[in-house]
């Protein structure tokens, strides 16, 4: 390996520097360096060493057994200075290191200067020594330039991406850098180039999982005990579970919990324990023997079907007490009925996170307590909850309208829109859904389910979100009005297009058009429809419906089916990639400001569009300017990464763009707690695959997502993101066996350690036209094409149609399919013949 310098350490040399210039030689100079194991102490002492020795001082490195065999024959010059340099102080006690200090103080001769190596779990410090200058100085983790330096020093030369978002998961630990890059070196695992071959056998280094083990052996039984079961129920995780699990209480866990947070290893989240550093979450979890994980495993499913199990109980003590003044004290009986049993139902048992408001209002439905759970959602909507939980209880209250037959105060915002002041639109909606209520009866049931269905939805539970929509189509009730089942049937088919169920969801579909003669949803169904089709891979089609349903929209009056519909337009020209009527479409729906507050999905919708579209401008600060004000986080909504399958591995894409790590962990953390809470629906399961697969470049994972998902564009996607790997690959001669662009029928990718995956591209491509067929070219694509021809590299072409180099190369290979191309050559020879040239449009950029 090349010599590796110490980065990212200026600040604190310097410090060190000026406290060795004012140390006196009649006071005991003594520098305390803290921090996290492996974080760099034993490396900035050295450094200290080093420079101390050019300032001429008698630098010694002394056991703890030979300091005073050290301090006998240090010189005794009063002009002398010496530097004692310990860097295992937590083998001191703090009565032998008061004795030290004392023998130093009182020896005539000059004070040594002393430079400590403080662990953050050590219990000795010298920070309580009498007559002592005593300065402490903590190093933190490493940043992203300092990351990428040292790695770079590590391989010889500039890390790619894809290795540098897997180093990130150590979390700037410089020892698990070095172990882990130095690892993947070894295992060959590391390319030429600098990037990252594959993390196959998805297994960590050797080396990376022998360094976190020397890190336990340092902790108590009680302490290694807890993060082992602590990985088995996820990298956040509740310590009440963790503590049924061991069979004993949550107090008995303090000191472990403790020792643990103090070692850096575990923090503490708004939800639960969380691992602070991935890459020690999956160590310590790839060292319990596959057997016993499995039994682990098994366990932590029986404690959390237990009925009363600590995961499942609403045990904040907190939320009952700010009930009172919320709903007042019959809504507050109900309310704390529902909260008890919660814990006692085993068929439909309350799962992890449902403690508090959402929880509550769950089991208050379930009991058959509508109105109370409606007054609930007022009355946490008054107090402006946060953001995330606004756009639940938002989207729950207008479940309750749109159930009830109210679309006209839901899809006609602009309308039901509250004067100015008021509170937006939680008292009246409450109030409507309430009168309505009072003299329903049994028909309360189907309110109720459709409510649960679009709660689980939006906290990421597609079967009971699925079962509770069909109990909402299903209920038995007496003869209503024909329409009043609509929105019911409505809701479900939209869950269902989003899981791949468009068989199910056209059958629902048919019965709303037969039924109902409403002008809501007669448009609703073809919206519903049309992100049928849009799935299936069909522009034009998805376009067709929405338009009309945007007409009849306008016709009737209702901007909030309106907003949907423009919305479903912006949608189908981003997947196109003609971004000048996406903008056009979206300056449309954002017209409808009031229908996008009332409906929360439109809101969500809107944000994640606008920020789509200015990526695929290339504007890549704006959209990071975009993500980070959205009124709820993109990268962690569950809701938003049901509906859109790609999302998270585009949040990993972006992130690469942005120079924002945090984005592909937030949405790698959301996706693959997603995937674990839904076994059952491969869809997500393979969303899960794909995010994680691209930010491990492991092309065997991405082949399978792009021949088995059930979304035609993320399918598409992921060949695109495939064969861009495998070129990258392929720069270096030799590192990856060459692989032919894609062809009709099945083909091969092969990775380095020569395993193979069949991948059939005429599945996943992107809706070609007739070969030869240039009519089929957006402006975009003819600009592309003709500055091709002329003989412009992707960098050049990217610069004179203001994209990067990547979505150049992302359109090259969509004008090839659409023109049954295969080479540069073969465009410009097209161009020529044909005398194809860009839009107008396009002419004057």
């Amino acid at each position: 390996m090349p010599e590796v310098r110490l980065h990212g350490r200026e600040e604190e040399q310097r410090h060190i520097a000026g406290f060795l210039d004012r140390s006196r030689p009649d006071v005991p100079g003594i520098l305390v360096v803290s921090g996290q194991t492996g974080v760099g102490k034993t490396r900035l002492l050295s450094e200290a060493a080093r420079h101390a020795r050019r300032r001429g001082l008698a630098v010694h490195h002394p056991r703890t057994a030979d300091l005073r065999s050290v301090l006998a024959h240090r010189p005794h010059s009063p002009g002398d200075r010496a530097l004692l340099v310990l860097d295992d102080v937590a083998a001191l006690t703090a009565s032998e290191l008061q004795t030290l200090l004392r023998t130093i103080r009182q020896d005539p001769a000059s004070s040594p200067t002393l430079l400590l190596a403080h662990a953050a779990t050590a219990q000795t410090t010298p920070c309580g020594a009498a007559d002592a200058q005593v300065v402490t100085l903590e190093l933190s983790p490493l940043t992203g330039g300092a990351v990428h330096d040292l790695v770079r020093d590590l391989i010889g030369v500039p890390p790619r991406s894809g290795l540098l978002d897997v180093v990130n998961c150590a979390h700037g630990n410089p020892r698990l850098i070095v172990e882990l890059v130095t690892g993947l070196a070894e295992e060959g695992r590391i390319g030429p180039e600098g990037e990252l071959i594959r993390l196959t056998p998805r297994q960590l280094p050797a080396r990376v999982r022998a360094a976190v083990d020397e890190h336990l052996r340092q902790l108590s039984k009680d302490s290694v005990q807890l993060l082992r079961v602590g990985t088995v129920l996820g990298r956040t995780f509740p310590l009440s579970q963790a503590a049924a699990m061991l069979g004993t209480g949550t107090a008995a866990l303090l000191p472990a919990l403790d020792e643990t947070v103090a070692a850096g290893l575990l923090t503490l989240a708004d939800d639960g324990v969380s691992f602070q550093q991935p890459l020690v979450w999956r160590a310590v979890y790839e060292s319990i023997p596959a057997a016993v994980r499995a039994a682990l495993h098994q366990e932590a499913q029986r404690c959390a079907a237990r009925p009363g199990a600590p995961v499942h109980a609403a045990a904040d003590p907190g939320t009952a007490e700010r009930w009172p003044a919320e709903l007042g004290l019959a809504e507050l009986g109900l309310a704390e009925l529902g909260r008890r049993e919660s814990t006692r139902q085993q068929d439909a048992p309350v799962s992890p996170g449902s403690a508090g408001t959402t929880g509550a209002i769950r089991t208050l439905l379930r009991t058959g307590h509508t109105e109370s759970a409606v007054l609930l959602v007022r009355s946490a909507l008054n107090r402006r909850p946060p953001a995330p939980e606004e756009l639940v209880l938002r989207g729950l209250m207008t479940d309750f309208l749109l159930a009830g037959g109210h679309a006209d105060a839901v899809l006609g915002a602009d309308r039901a829109r509250p004067a100015a002041g008021s509170v937006p639109l939680a008292d009246a909606w409450a109030d409507t859904v309430i009168d309505q209520l009072a003299g329903a009866g049994p028909a309360a049931a189907r309110p109720a389910a459709v409510v649960l269905s679009g709660l689980e939805w939006a906290e990421g539970r597609t079967t009971q979100a699925l079962h509770w929509g069909r109990r909402a189509v299903d209920q038995p009730l007496p003869p209503v009005p024909a329409g009043d089942g609509a929105y019911p049937r409505l809701a479900l088919a939209a869950k269902l297009v989003a899981l791949g169920g468009t068989e199910e969801a056209e059958a629902l579909l048919g019965q709303v058009s037969a039924e109902s003669e409403d002008a809501v949803h007669r448009p609703a169904a073809d919206l519903v429809r049309a992100a049928a089709q849009l799935r299936a891979g069909n522009l034009d089609a998805a376009r067709r419906r929405a338009r009309d349903a945007g007409s009849a929209a306008s016709d009737s009056g209702l901007p909030g089916l309106a907003a949907w519909a423009w919305a479903t337009l912006c949608r189908a020209d981003l997947l196109a990639g003609d971004t000048g009527p996406a903008a056009g479409h979206l300056a449309r729906c954002r017209e409808h400001r009031a229908a996008l507050e009332a409906v929360p999905y439109l809101a969500l919708c809107f944000h994640w569009l606008d920020v789509l579209l200015h990526a695929a401008r290339n504007e890549v600060r704006e959209a990071a300017g975009l993500l980070a004000a959205a009124p709820v986080p993109l990268p962690s909504s569950r809701l938003l990464l049901l509906t859109e399958p790609g999302a998270a591995a585009w949040f990993v894409r972006f992130s690469r763009r942005a120079g924002d790590p945090a984005l592909a962990d937030t949405a790698l953390r959301t996706v693959e707690k997603l995937a674990a809470d839904n076994p059952d629906t491969p869809d997500v399961r393979l969303a899960a695959v794909y995010a994680r697969s691209l930010f491990e470049c492991d092309p065997e994972g991405i082949a399978r997502v792009a021949a088995e998902h059930g979304d035609a564009w993320t399918r598409a996607d992921a060949a695109e993101d495939l064969t861009a790997l495998l070129d990258e690959r392929q720069v270096a001669p030799g590192a990856v066996p060459q692989v032919s662009p894609p062809r009709p029928g099945p083909w091969t990718t092969r990775d380095h350690v020569g395993r193979t995956t069949l991948v059939d591209a005429a599945a996943h491509r992107r809706q070609p036209a007739p070969a030869g067929d240039a009519e089929a070219l957006t402006d975009m694509e003819r600009a592309i094409a003709d500055f091709v021809a002329r003989g412009l590299t992707n960098r050049q072409v990217a610069q004179c149609v203001h994209l990067s180099p990547h979505t150049v190369n992302y359109y090259l290979r969509r004008i090839y399919g659409k023109l049954g191309i295969r080479s540069r050559v073969a465009l410009a020879r097209y161009v020529h013949d044909h005398g194809l040239e860009p839009g107008g449009a396009l002419r004057s950029r």
